[in-house]
């Protein structure tokens, strides 16, 4: 279903169209429209799209962020003074994780988990301010 309305807004701006018929109704189509799909192949949970949805995007391949970058950033969002020996030791610890803890799905040592508890640091240390933070 989401193949064909696709390729009826695509074949609409093709054609310079500044109305069109769509699900039976009669829309304005702005010539401004994107439309772009964020997948993250082997997700836990996700499913592929379809080869008809796929046949209608570009793909984009997008390089793996640098964690601990992103993990000194937040840290020193979040307070902390000795963000960036902080970040090492957290994206270390990560790492290690994800290579030599179990390998079930329901496990996340992503970006995701990492920023959580990024975020609870930040809140015990606003906290509880005086902390040592070299732990």
């Amino acid at each position: 279903v989401i193949s064909s309305q696709l390729k009826t807004l695509q074949n609409g701006l093709i054609l310079g169209l500044k109305n069109l018929q769509f699900e039976g109704s009669e829309i304005n189509l702005d010539s401004r429209l994107g439309v772009f799909i964020t997948m993250n192949p082997g997700y836990a949970g996700r499913t592929e799209l379809p080869e008809s949805v796929k046949a209608l995007f570009r793909p984009v391949v997008v390089i793996v962020p640098d964690l601990e970058q992103i993990c000194e950033i937040m840290l020193f969002s979040e307070g902390f003074l000795l963000a960036s020996t902080l970040a090492k030791k957290m994206t270390v610890l990560y790492k290690l994780a994800r290579e030599q803890l179990s390998k079930q799905h329901h496990y996340d040592f992503g970006m995701r988990a990492l920023k959580a508890v990024l975020v609870m640091a930040g809140e015990l240390k606003r906290g509880s301010p005086n902390l040592d933070e070299d732990v």
